[in-house]
């Protein structure tokens, strides 16, 4: 038998198309000059609340469309989406442990609380039944691609005009998708996929307990954008692949080749390692690791060894002897200090550097700024795969310290 791959009906495109044109209406509708016509923070805020009432109502109007998970499989799905957002949090608040904690700049009056209830749950709720419709109706089988498609729709409404608008460089374009529109995204997919199971109950709880959280507590993470990036990109991408496995094998529709069990714990235990290498890797926690690339600190270090190096932040610390990390043209040297050297210009210590394998001093001093680490440990050899690979890339060797 020729299984026909599901498409939807005319009545139900069309009232998709609906749904994606109110969304798309609000999301240009809610700029500045709109809400300086409309006036004053109360009336732009009843308005918000509305609307997203009334796409939910618009919604809740439409003939049912189910969720494709199994009906009595829908209690475990509403079950996990809450724990993924327990994870979320937590992640969060670990991350700002490693970073900074800081005030929430949201009301927490009483009436300041429940003007954000009211308008973030009344856009909570319209949003989550604009995703289950449009998840349920377009797809009758798991369509990455589709949930996809419809979770970057999704991602877009949570935005303003006004916040895209704003990036006029490529720099500000970078940072926005990584410390917002990725993470956002991300979020959006496993919303989606929790809509196709359970419909928009586990979506909404998913979604409403991290906007709870951010929206209630009156202090939040205080994240820098990489450690943001990382942690709204990876938590609920790995959470997304243990929703997956779970579901499966909860509901005997996966058949493991080996017949192993994979407990939920090995999942999150493999998430939790897999995001502190990643952290560890681009220099969030104090301590990040470096290749070397010369021989220019023989004996102590080889070409293929990785240092550790730890940050410094107040260069007052250093002494003549100490290995440090310094960058130089866009080149990351480690040598050792041979001197201190007071600027009476500038009032600061700057630092006469050698390697240890090198015939004489470097020529340029090494200004405060310019250090990154001081080096506390080395590991031989395992950086030689990174070395190969960077060693494809045309460096120019006179602008390193050998």
């Amino acid at each position: 038998m020729i299984r026909h791959k599901y498409l939807p009906v005319v009545k139900s495109r069309v009232r998709c198309i609906l749904l994606a044109g109110l969304v798309l209406a609000y999301f240009f509708l809610d700029n500045p000059y709109t809400i300086s016509i409309i006036g004053g923070t109360y009336s732009t805020q009843m308005v918000k609340f509305l609307s997203w009432i009334g796409i939910a109502f618009i919604v809740w109007l439409f003939p049912r469309v189910h969720p494709k998970g199994k009906l009595r499989m829908k209690g475990f799905v509403t079950w996990w989406a809450f724990n993924f957002a327990v994870i979320y949090v937590a992640v969060s608040v670990i991350s700002g442990l490693i970073d900074a904690f800081g005030r929430s700049p949201y009301d927490h009056s009483f009436k300041g609380v429940f003007l954000n209830i009211v308008v973030v749950g009344s856009a909570l709720i319209g949003r989550e039944f604009v995703r289950s419709y449009l998840v349920n109706s377009l797809t009758d089988d798991e369509n990455f691609p589709m949930f996809i498609l419809v979770a970057f729709f999704m991602t877009l409404s949570t935005f303003t005009v006004t916040q895209f608008a704003g990036l006029n460089d490529y720099k500000s374009i970078v940072k926005f998708t990584a410390q917002y529109l990725a993470p956002e995204f991300s979020k959006n997919l496993l919303a989606v996929y929790l809509a196709y199971l359970g419909g928009p109950l586990p979506a909404i709880i998913y979604m409403g307990a991290i906007q709870a959280f951010q929206w209630l507590s009156p202090v939040l993470p205080d994240l820098k954008w990489i450690t943001s990036a990382l942690v709204g990109i990876l938590t609920p991408v790995f959470s997304l692949m243990v929703m997956q496995n779970l579901y499966l094998n909860e509901s005997k529709s996966f058949q493991r080749r080996d017949k192993e069990e994979q407990e939920p714990v090995g999942w999150m235990i493999t998430s939790i390692i897999s995001i502190a290498l990643i952290w560890f890797s681009v220099g969030v926690f104090p301590i990040y690791p470096s290749v070397i690339a010369t021989g220019s600190m023989e004996p102590m270090t080889k070409p293929g060894d990785v240092i550790l190096a730890s940050k410094v932040t107040d260069v007052n610390i250093l002494q003549i002897g100490d290995v440090i990390q310094f960058r130089r043209n866009g080149i990351s040297i480690s040598h050792r200090i041979i001197e201190i050297v007071e600027d009476q210009e500038k009032g600061v210590s700057v630092f006469k550097t050698k390697g240890d394998n090198n015939p004489a001093p470097d020529t340029d001093l090494v200004e405060p700024e310019q250090v990154k680490g001081k080096i506390i440990n080395v590991i031989p050899n395992v950086g030689w795969p990174s070395l190969l690979i960077k060693s494809r890339r045309e460096i120019p060797l006179d602008e390193i310290e050998f």
